[in-house]
């Protein structure tokens, strides 16, 4: 069974008339009819009540209809979800406060690039509470600032702990 024999399935049993049908799928009559009694023929069973107007699903096709819009959904989303993906692989978002530059930032994205040459990096600056906000909002992959927080839907790490020095006037 094809993908495009479910989606000719599916046409149907959302339009619950043939003809309607093949008007939205670009064709005529005769060949989604074909198309229908192939996959009936290949199951075995009979998806919609003959005779019917407008026409009926049968048991087995309201099961089938719902398992073949799962099936169409996923294909459907496979090339979104890859691309997506792929730009991912090829480009990192970086949020940072600017006082990091004067830290270890540098030294991690100049290691980052000798180990990934090809991947991107894109640097934006904000205040740690922004990257917060970024970060679950998916505007930023990856932030670097300086206090501490706690949020179950981030991870946190803490690269390096910095002394604090406080200086006065002698007197």
């Amino acid at each position: 069974m094809e993908l495009r024999q479910l989606r000719y399935f599916m046409a149907v049993a959302e339009e619950m008339n043939i003809t309607r049908a093949a008007e939205r799928l670009h064709m005529t009559q005769p060949p989604l009819s074909r198309q229908l009694q192939a996959i009936e023929d290949e199951l075995g069973l009979p998806l919609f009540v003959r005779g019917a107007r407008p026409l009926k699903l049968t048991d087995a096709g309201r099961v089938f209809y719902a398992q073949a819009k799962r099936v169409v959904d996923q294909a459907d989303e496979l090339g979104p979800l890859t691309r997506r993906l792929a730009q991912l692989s090829e480009r990192i978002v970086i949020g940072f406060v600017p006082s990091t530059l004067y830290g270890a930032l540098p030294d991690v994205i100049r290691a980052f690039r000798e180990r990934q040459p090809d991947v991107e990096l894109s640097l934006i600056e904000m205040f740690t509470l922004e990257q917060l906000g970024a970060l679950k909002g998916g505007r930023i992959d990856v932030g670097f600032g300086r206090l501490r927080f706690d949020d179950d839907q981030l991870v946190r790490e803490a690269l390096i702990e910095e002394k604090l020095i406080a200086a006065g006037a002698g007197g």
